[in-house]
């Protein structure tokens, strides 16, 4: 290895100016323009051997800087007449709380047009301001979209969404409703999260109704001497998550309890992130938004109170539920959920604030336009869309099975 004083120089070249990068270490010029929050795809990347020698377009952000031999500077162009380092994360200020109190950190921007400038804030919060805040954006989407007196059925996990959730809907002073939860038991991961969820209830003097697996297996008009839920699911959709059935789930229980109690209203913990991950997916893939915060599916309205609620402030709430729901997770292998959750929390660090103001734009779309639903009389349920012959195939296949096929042979 060269030493490193015979390293090049790398310098960022824009119409705004021209800036020479740190690189004490031999690292891969990818690495070091991720370092400095600089995105390939935005660059071109040329060389010289000295200051006053011809520029030569150059390839290589796989390599090493001491790869590059004989060249005195790699010059980073460009391609856009944009200012890279407006939304740098490296210069921010931050807010103090009590070092021996607990605290939950989230990044602020505030963007001035007028100057081209941004500052971007470090805020440190006590669980005590996490829960204001939940609260008070609670109480904003409640009384907009939800009649005060109602009945509201509630889906909780336990999980530290669900359990802010009941927190901010428990401090409704001036806007009466009655909230009756749900939590759904039957997997490893919902069952985990029944004592934290009991626990929360019985704090706020609230009755949490119970859906067995037995109970779910009846919704479906599945036998409940049948194998379980979760072994139905994999073997029809190997590879793929138990939470997109689970959410379909989750809305079916809490719509046949609404029923129950002559509601038309139900609520579950989609946060912002969710709100933000599922407009993209639902974008890229050529659809549009669906309604934020409430969607009319059929007789009921689901609302999601939570809709700006970030994840890390509402798991700041509670801290200790927090950890026990981190330390119960099971792994995610779908592609897919891993794909737009790591965009959404990319996109999220890097450009604190454009998270909310995305889904407010959802919203907006949503709001205009909403998303039609259908009952489908093979499936049960109302849908958003015609479901593809050979996923109808596979989901009705999972509903028949009444014994563990690979028992029988078949």
């Amino acid at each position: 290895m060269r030493p490193y004083i015979d390293l090049p120089k790398v310098s960022v070249v824009t119409s705004h100016g021209y800036q020479t990068l740190e690189n004490p270490d031999d690292e891969r010029l990818i690495d070091l323009l991720r370092i400095h929050e600089i995105p390939w795809s935005a660059v071109t990347i040329y060389s010289r051997k000295d200051e006053s020698g011809q520029l030569m377009l150059t390839s290589g952000l796989d390599k090493r800087l001491s790869d590059f031999k004989d060249v005195s500077e790699l010059l980073v162009f460009f391609n856009r007449n944009i200012n890279p380092f407006i939304f740098t994360g490296k210069r921010f200020s931050s807010t103090t709380t009590d070092g021996n109190s607990p605290s939950t950190e989230y990044f602020y921007q505030d963007l001035v047009n007028e100057t081209a400038s941004s500052e971007l804030i470090l805020k440190k919060l006590t669980p005590e301001e996490c829960k204001e805040i939940i609260a008070h954006r609670i109480r904003e989407t409640i009384q907009e979209h939800v009649p005060k007196g109602v009945n509201l059925v509630v889906g909780i996990s336990g999980g530290g969404d669900s359990n802010a959730l009941i927190y901010g809907l428990s401090q409704l002073k001036d806007h009466d409703i009655k909230l009756h939860p749900v939590i759904l038991k039957g997997i490893p991961d919902w069952d985990a999260g029944y004592p934290r969820a009991k626990e929360l209830c019985d704090r706020y003097g609230l009755e949490l109704k119970v859906y067995e697996e037995s109970d779910i297996k009846k919704m479906l008009k599945i036998s409940t001497n049948s194998i379980s839920l979760i072994d139905r699911f994999e073997l029809e959709f190997q590879g793929d998550d138990f939470d997109f059935l689970g959410t379909l789930l989750i809305r079916l229980a809490l719509s046949e309890r609404a029923r129950e109690l002559n509601a038309r209203y139900i609520c579950t913990g989609l946060n912002l992130e969710d709100v933000f991950c599922e407009g993209i997916f639902r974008t890229s893939t050529g659809r549009k938004p669906a309604s934020i915060p409430v969607r009319t599916i059929g007789d009921i309205n689901l609302v999601v109170p939570l809709w700006l609620c970030p994840k890390r402030i509402i798991d700041g709430c509670f801290p200790k539920y927090s950890l026990e729901n981190y330390e119960a997770r099971y792994p995610c292998f779908s592609l897919g959920r891993n794909f737009y959750y790591t965009i959404v929390y990319n996109i999220q660090s890097q450009f604190p604030g454009f998270a909310e103001q995305y889904v407010q734009g959802l919203a907006k779309q949503g709001q205009q336009d909403p998303v039609e639903y259908k009952f489908d009389q093979e499936l049960g349920f109302d849908v958003e869309h015609t479901i593809p012959h050979s996923l109808r195939k596979k989901f009705m296949r999972m509903l028949e099975k009444t014994v563990n096929p690979i028992i029988n042979g078949q």
